[in-house]
């Protein structure tokens, strides 16, 4: 096993998972928009060509979020062994976080495969399983925060952020 890197300052970690959250949380309301532009998904595959490029702009920003998300958490399970050595209390909460890590990586491949073979047919179901993709990630973001930062010296957001 590698040496645990000692420099990580834990309160700017904290504060940058909080940035990334935010940014990631921006990018999420973006892709959700996509479905939902002009007039709504009905709109979007009436046949006039605006399904195809919807599905287009979905992938391309499906792409960047799933991209963004994958190298949020990269940035943290490198940190976590640092955050286990200084705070053995929360090490129950970084094992949580590193399955999530896991099943939020599953969802996201299954998610992008979707939007890769989906022709813009069927954008209803394509939403439910965005949203059930979603809701999986904020969940897992507000775990974070809630159980994570306090032990980082970070005050967590409220419940508006």
């Amino acid at each position: 096993m590698s040496p645990v890197p000692q420099h990580i300052d834990s309160q700017a970690a904290g504060r940058q998972l909080l940035v990334g959250h935010r940014e990631l949380r921006a990018q999420l309301a973006a892709l959700r928009s996509v479905l939902d532009e002009e007039g709504g998904l009905t709109a979007a595959v009436g046949g006039n060509g605006d399904g195809v490029s919807l599905v287009q702009q979905l992938r391309a920003r499906c792409l960047e979020y799933c991209l963004g998300l994958h190298h949020h958490h990269t940035m943290e399970d490198g940190a976590f062994p640092v955050f286990e050595q200084r705070y053995p209390e929360i090490a129950p909460v970084i094992e949580r976080l590193r399955e999530e890590h896991r099943q939020v990586a599953a969802g996201l491949d299954r998610l992008t495969k979707l939007v890769e073979s989906d022709d813009g047919q069927d954008l209803t179901w394509l939403r439910g399983e965005l949203e059930r993709t979603v809701a999986g990630i904020e969940e897992h973001f507000v775990y974070e925060e809630t159980y994570l930062l306090p032990a980082l010296g970070v005050t967590p957001p409220g419940p508006t952020s």
